[in-house]
């Protein structure tokens, strides 16, 4: 009876997990500039006005918004960060690897 259980909620979750990523979109200039984001690998990126950027994973250096995500310039990596916001105000993050929220 375990294994049937198991089985119906297997799915259910699943779906339901699928579904809120379905519905993040990606982060803003709002969303970011003068926020600090809490990565749970324990790095921490801040937004700065003016596009100053710092990481305490990569370093200082420059961001800005473009089409394809937050374009990051630092000494040890210049890369694309693909930061989506989900439904409940927490991010995510593919390059990160890794889901974040807002810290002061």
């Amino acid at each position: 009876m375990t294994a049937k259980v198991i089985l119906f909620i297997g799915p259910t979750l699943s779906s339901g997990l699928l579904s809120l990523a379905a519905m993040a979109t990606p982060a803003t200039v709002a969303d970011l500039e003068g926020r600090k984001i809490c990565w749970d690998t324990g790095n921490i990126s801040s937004f700065m006005p003016e596009g100053k950027y710092s990481s305490s994973a990569i370093g200082d250096g420059t961001w800005s918004m473009t089409a394809q995500g937050v374009e990051i310039h630092t000494s040890y990596l210049s890369a694309i960060l693909d930061i989506d916001k989900l439904p409940d105000g927490t991010f995510k993050s593919g390059l990160e690897k890794a889901a974040g929220k807002y810290c002061e």
